[in-house]
């Protein structure tokens, strides 16, 4: 298929973890390309440009590509392009960026978060400029912010605050805020055998660990088989404890709980 031929709804972002703040952008992409019998497309980059850039510290991702995908197919979003952010990529305006996406697409409408902004800094486009450069390289469009979506406390829900409570070791947070338990994804990572039961050493993930503790958790397996069981995170690594190597075939995830969540 041609994209350019075909009306689409689109939304950018990082979308690092997905949650509720992300669900609540993604699920009006498709609500509006549903209605006015359009396509979704959500543009990602292939890492986070703000580490990249150095202004951030650098730190493991909330989810895997794998994990990021079948959320976005879940929600029924038609097509995901995945940016390479590379130095070339990187020193683009904003109006430059917006272009490019226009090229390839119809736009017809953006969904984005209030604190969108896209472009090299001193020539950036937040979302407050959005409309007017849409509609100057793709007239008659429209763009849609919906609001923060805020925690019980009244925080504004994002990666950032996400990524600290599971430092904090705080479930109850994280889960609320993702709207499903934290998961770690296993498919590619072989564990050990241990005394106490396999082990998933902390070097192999590239998905960040919560603070250490004793976690209930739901093993997955690719069978769609569940196991509940108790989970050790450690300096080592993860333990999962009674398993033996030969319950490690076919593992998929595992899903960690808030105390006392896990039904």
């Amino acid at each position: 298929m041609i994209l350019k031929d075909v009306p689409m709804v689109v939304s950018v972002g990082v979308f690092d973890g997905l949650h509720e703040g992300h669900l609540s952008i993604l699920k009006r992409v498709k609500e509006i390309a549903d209605f006015n019998r359009m396509e979704s497309l959500v543009i990602v980059f292939d890492r986070n440009p703000k580490m990249a850039a150095k202004s951030v510290t650098y730190h493991d991702q909330l989810m895997t590509d794998r994990q990021r995908d079948e959320l976005f197919a879940s929600l029924g979003i038609d097509h995901l392009a995945i940016i390479d952010f590379c130095p070339e990529f990187s020193k683009l305006t904003g109006e430059e960026f917006l272009a490019l996406i226009s090229g390839f697409c119809r736009l017809k409408a953006m969904v984005v978060g209030e604190d969108f902004r896209c472009g090299v800094p001193t020539s950036s486009v937040g979302s407050v400029q959005l409309p007017e450069h849409l509609n100057r390289l793709s007239p008659g469009s429209f763009v849609e912010i919906p609001p923060f979506v805020l925690t019980e406390d009244g925080e504004i829900i994002s990666s950032s605050l996400v990524r600290k409570k599971l430092l904090e070791g705080a479930l109850e947070g994280v889960q609320s805020m993702l709207g499903r338990p934290y998961t770690l994804d296993l498919v590619s990572i072989t564990p050990i055998s241990a005394l106490e039961g396999l082990l998933y050493r902390t070097e192999s993930f590239n998905q960040l660990l919560p603070n250490e503790g004793v976690y209930d958790a739901t093993l997955g397996y690719a069978d769609s088989r569940e196991v509940d069981l108790v989970a050790h995170v450690m300096a080592e690594g993860v333990l999962l404890s009674n398993m033996a190597e030969s319950d490690a075939d076919g593992i998929s995830y595992l899903s960690l709980y808030a105390k006392g969540s896990r039904t």
